[in-house]
């Protein structure tokens, strides 16, 4: 009792003088390790062989009924345990503080029977322990009932686990410790948690020692793993051939599933979230939806554009983000440009009106060097206001000579050259552009200038209700889980539309790849945020360091990008590009211009039949 009560006494030291730990407790007891009894260092090899995980330390746990005080038998195993004589060995026999950020991974229980073991259990906390981690459970009460302890160990998902109990048979005389475990993957016995023997202690060391905490997610020998999903296109897409056919399961994070099926053997039984609360929300007590299934271990680990979000994190356990993604405003395109206002927008209103002045200019100058009578020049270029207009145009004019007055030539090729010339070359850029283009709506600013409203899920409004460029007062509504956000997309492809809508960029992309040809929508250039989804699992879960591991492999083998372009598409978005190719004018780029040249012909010929009939009214008016 002393020794445990001094030992205690040294861990709340190390917590509150962090900087000698290392002498503390790893510090060797001063007893002659030759007087410890056979049952004494029970735990030595068990220790010594398995719990070595460098910065590690071991979770001494005792409960015997309804108190934490050690038995004679219980302070022997800790004693010894204590004279293992390793400076690696660091033992923790409270639950250190959530500010430390250690949960313990090695741990050995002591327990008088199996309801001080529930006792316990109830008390582990993510935050204390690791649940992934290996336990040595040592239990006084002889041969319990194992299959109740593991059912037990397995309610908790404590896989890596071993179980130390004392057993004496008939035809012996003395007692032999048996360690048993159970294996819930085993083949064709899945879900079993029938225990079953791996070693026992006989002269002072264990057998089969080795093989006691073999990796047990490493193959799940085809043993069925819960899902939880929900319909998300492209992350999870659920298909259903008729009302009593097969359902088919796809998309980007389907197939990170189905190669992690492959990887480690298992075989994946979705359960689907239905409802108007299909993700929901997840919080201490009560929560919801398929968070609700996550943090209660009805399912395995969930999936389904599960955004990595400070609620989630608390209360369940994120695995390596799953695809790197992002939210994005999705906003309308602008009106598409009529075939005149492309002959008129080459230039802008400015560049027009610099252009109408300098030929205004022009003109001037010309009528007042050619068209007065009261100086007299060598040339006589008749009609000036039309022979800038046909120099405009770029047709030919009279034969001007070298002594011509050369501030009007000058002037007149200077300006001709430089209008023309870049007329042309913006002419040609913007006739090759696409028929529709995206609004000016990169950034929020601009939408809220253009007083259009935001349209988001329940869940995404949690990352914009403290944007004060968004907030509550600019979110018109809010979409149910199960509403369909294509015919939103659809609406906000039409003319009219007055909002924009949040969504995960790869649903946008998916939209553009099915429904591009009949209704296209863009997305804002700067308006997004960083939206990482993840694969969520229970707290007590041992499936996310394996998993994790294998999606973080995805990434570095371009794996999930390469799984994500079977459900996107960006070819309505060519105009993005950097450097597009030159393209072939189409009908519908020069449409304009035969309809304006068509449009001036038949009003030339107007003019022309009225010009024939006002010289013939006037060859028949008789003479005074």
């Amino acid at each position: 009792m002393r020794s445990a009560i001094i030992i205690a006494i040294m861990h709340l030291l190390v917590l509150s003088v962090p900087e000698v730990a290392g002498h503390l407790l790893n510090a060797k007891p001063s007893a002659n390790p030759a007087t410890v009894t056979q049952q004494a260092s029970l735990l030595t090899p068990i220790v010594q062989t398995h719990y070595r995980v460098p910065e590690g330390f071991v979770a001494v746990r005792v409960q015997n009924g309804g108190h934490s005080n050690p038995s004679h038998q219980q302070k022997d195993l800790i004693d010894g345990l204590m004279r293992t004589g390793h400076d690696w060995l660091a033992v923790s026999f409270d639950d250190l503080p959530a500010a430390e950020r250690r949960p313990a991974y090695y741990g050995v229980f002591l327990v008088a029977d199996y309801r001080s073991l529930c006792t316990l259990l109830d008390g582990m906390t993510p935050e204390a322990y690791q649940f992934d981690g290996l336990y040595t459970i040592v239990i006084e009460q002889r041969r319990p009932k194992l299959h109740d302890v593991m059912e037990r160990l397995w309610s908790c998902r404590l896989l890596n686990v071993v179980v130390i109990v004392s057993e004496k048979r008939a035809y012996e005389d003395e007692e032999r410790y048996v360690a048993y475990t159970y294996h819930p993957y085993r083949e064709h016995r899945c879900g079993s948690v029938e225990p079953y023997a791996v070693g026992q202690y006989a002269n002072g060391t264990w057998t089969e020692l080795v093989r006691w905490y073999a990796k047990r997610t490493d193959n799940f020998n085809g043993c069925p793993l819960v899902i939880g999903t929900i319909h998300i296109i492209p992350c999870s897409i659920i298909e259903r051939d008729g009302p009593g056919g097969s359902t088919t399961h796809k998309g980007i994070e389907v197939s990170q599933v189905d190669d992690l099926s492959r990887r480690f053997n298992f075989t994946p039984e979705y359960r689907i979230s239905n409802g108007s609360t299909r993700w929901g929300f997840a919080r201490a007590v009560n929560s919801t939806g398929l968070m609700g299934w996550i943090q209660r271990g009805e399912v395995d680990f969930g999936l389904g554009s599960i955004g990595i979000s400070l609620s989630r994190v608390q209360h369940l356990r994120p695995g390596i983000a799953s695809r790197f993604g992002q939210l994005a405003m999705a906003i309308p395109p602008k009106r598409p440009d009529s075939s005149v206002e492309k002959l008129i927008k080459p230039f802008s209103r400015q560049t027009w009106l610099c252009v109408v002045l300098g030929l205004a200019g022009i003109s001037t100058l010309a009528w007042a060097l050619f068209g007065i009578g009261w100086r007299l020049v060598a040339d006589r270029l008749r009609h000036p206001y039309y022979t800038v207009w046909v120099l405009t145009m770029g047709g030919p004019c009279g034969a001007l000579r070298m002594d011509s007055t050369r501030l009007f030539v000058v002037s007149l090729v200077l300006n001709m050259l430089v209008v023309r010339t870049l007329y042309h070359a913006a002419m040609f850029e913007r006739l090759q552009a696409s028929a529709s283009l995206a609004s000016e709506l990169d950034t929020l600013e601009q939408i809220n200038r253009a007083g259009k409203m935001y349209i988001m899920h329940k869940t995404i409004t949690l990352f914009f209700n403290d944007n004060p460029l968004v907030g509550p007062r600019r979110i018109c509504r809010t979409l149910h889980d199960n509403e369909n956000w294509e015919e939103l997309l659809y609406q906000l492809s039409q003319p009219g539309s007055d909002f924009v809508v949040t969504l995960p960029l790869d649903c946008i992309k998916y939209y553009v790849q099915q429904y591009g040809n009949r209704g296209l929508v863009y997305v804002g250039k700067h308006s997004g945020i960083t939206y990482n989804t993840a694969f969520f699992y229970p707290q007590t879960t041992a499936l996310q360091a394996p998993f994790s591991a294998r999606v973080l492999a995805y990434h570095s083998a371009g794996l999930v990008d390469q799984w994500a372009r079977a459900f996107e598409d960006g070819r309505y978005w060519s105009n993005a590009k950097a450097d597009p190719e030159p393209a072939s004018l189409a009908w519908s780029h020069l449409s304009g211009a035969f309809y304006l040249c068509g449009t001036m012909h038949l009003l030339a010929v107007c003019v022309f039949v009225a010009e024939l009939g006002w010289a013939r009214k006037w060859r028949k008016a008789p003479a005074h």
